[in-house]
């Protein structure tokens, strides 16, 4: 086996750092809950969680009913108890927080879902399909919870992929030692076990119109297409080879783990020396994995260490997996001609009044693979082909009422593709309302024949 394949062989491995709870576990830390009467921890979740009551629950050791309480707000938490900033809602929030040891919300949020589906005790119901046909556009974590919801409620749900697998962003966007992929695809099992249908490799926009699906008898469209396109650098010689975009490279590392790609294919090898630009979550997902796969990894960062967007305990992770970071520097140039071979950087200073400002100073990193990851963006052609209202950036606006509909009556939109890139929780949020706006849609135009 060669160095490359035993990177990657344990990188595919690797257990979550986050260790799961034992049963006994779980009713230890649930029955350190306080029961608030006001519920701080309620109030930092985006969906209301009721986090006290299914934490009762299984301080009572009643699992069943934890997941009964969990269901009816969430669509996704074995997703959600895994990647969600829950430092930055539910446990930040937590009045245990202040002595630096909130309740582990998250990890008892998994544990309840992952003991739902070992005993197959998930709220769900096979549709009957009766209430009318809906195309689902995509399938990351607001397609998902409109496909769910829809399906609950008896409709007809088609979902289109255009990729090979399900899960959007949940599949190729999250690193492997975050959100193992199984828990993505049990989730895709269980929607087909409520009728919910997939088709894969049929990109909507190019291959398919929206008119496609009036003539199929659809009665209503949602689009969840998410924000597929990369943000270029916007220094000087940025289409240098070498320079790769951190959503491409996280995609391609995800192919080779599933057997759909060689190591030999993927950009960054054992022993590059690889700088990644950004200091948000995905540029440090896309450290941690170039770590994995041998790589000497330097991030740089225009601002302060206070200033990145990350979570803290990603920062804190990623400096314990040996990333190293460089800060108030600002990106210049990509230095080489046939090939990267270094970073230049202009040094930044904090005046008193926190404005921050070019020194006129610069410097190099010397690196063979330069990581952007400054965002992503809506992909233009598609959006054009929707035949949908856009923002000036090419975000799908959307109305409230019926929420989430497009101006092209019958199509609806959510997710990153509405709100920009932000968090599962938020994507799952607002198909939940999308799906209750669909519905709401559909019976209308029933009432009306």
């Amino acid at each position: 086996m060669t160095e490359e394949n035993k990177h990657l062989e344990s990188f595919a491995k690797e257990p979550l750092r986050d260790r799961d709870f034992t049963a006994a576990e779980v009713r230890v830390e649930a029955q350190r809950c306080l029961q608030c009467k006001v519920p701080l921890c309620r109030r930092g979740c985006p969906i209301g969680n009721d986090i006290p009551k299914f934490i009762h629950a299984l301080a009572a050791g009643d699992p069943v009913q934890a997941a009964t309480y969990v269901y009816q707000h969430s669509d996704l938490p074995a997703i959600c108890g895994r990647v969600c900033p829950r430092e930055k809602q539910c446990e930040g929030s937590c009045v245990w927080n202040h002595r630096g040891r909130p309740i582990a919300i998250g990890k008892l949020e998994r544990f309840i879902a992952d003991q739902a589906f070992s005993g197959r005790y998930i709220p769900r119901h096979v549709s009957t399909g009766q209430a009318g046909k809906v195309a689902v556009i995509g399938s990351g974590p607001a397609g998902l919870s409109v496909a769910r919801n829809l399906a609950m409620r008896d409709y007809a749900v088609t979902v289109w992929e255009a990729k090979d697998c399900p899960g959007g962003m949940l599949m190729y966007g999250i690193p492997t030692f975050r959100l193992h992929k199984d828990v993505v695809l049990r989730e895709v099992k269980l929607l087909e076990e409520m009728g919910v249908q997939f088709r894969y490799g049929v990109k909507i926009g190019q291959q398919q119109s929206p008119e496609f699906f009036w003539k199929e008898g659809f009665a209503a469209v949602f689009v969840g297409i998410g924000t597929a396109e990369e943000w270029n650098l916007g220094v000087k010689n940025e289409h240098c080879t070498g320079v790769i975009g951190a959503t491409a490279f996280l995609e391609d590392v995800q192919k080779v783990q599933y057997g759909k790609a060689e190591v030999s294919s993927l950009p960054v090898r054992n022993g590059d020396r690889v700088v990644v630009i950004g200091a948000g979550n995905v540029a440090i997902d896309a450290a941690r994995t170039a770590v994995r796969l041998g790589a000497v990894v330097t991030i740089v960062y225009r601002r302060a260490e206070k200033n990145m967007k990350c979570l803290p305990s990603e920062y804190e992770e990623a400096k314990e997996d040996g990333v190293q970071f460089q800060f108030y520097s600002a990106p210049c140039a990509v230095v080489g001609t046939d090939h990267v071979q270094g970073l230049q950087y202009e040094k930044q200073k904090i005046l008193e009044d926190a404005t921050m400002v070019p020194t006129g100073e610069f410097g190099i990193i010397e690196a063979d693979k330069i990581i952007a990851a400054i965002g992503n963006k809506p992909e233009e052609a598609v959006i054009t082909q929707l035949q949908v209202k856009t923002q000036g950036d090419g975000y799908i606006t959307v109305q409230k009422k019926p929420y989430g509909m497009t101006n092209y009556a019958g199509v609806f939109a959510a997710g990153d593709i509405v709100h920009k890139p932000a968090t599962v929780v938020l994507a799952m949020r607002e198909g939940r309302k999308v799906a209750a706006g669909i519905d709401a849609y559909v019976r209308s135009l029933q009432k009306e024949r």
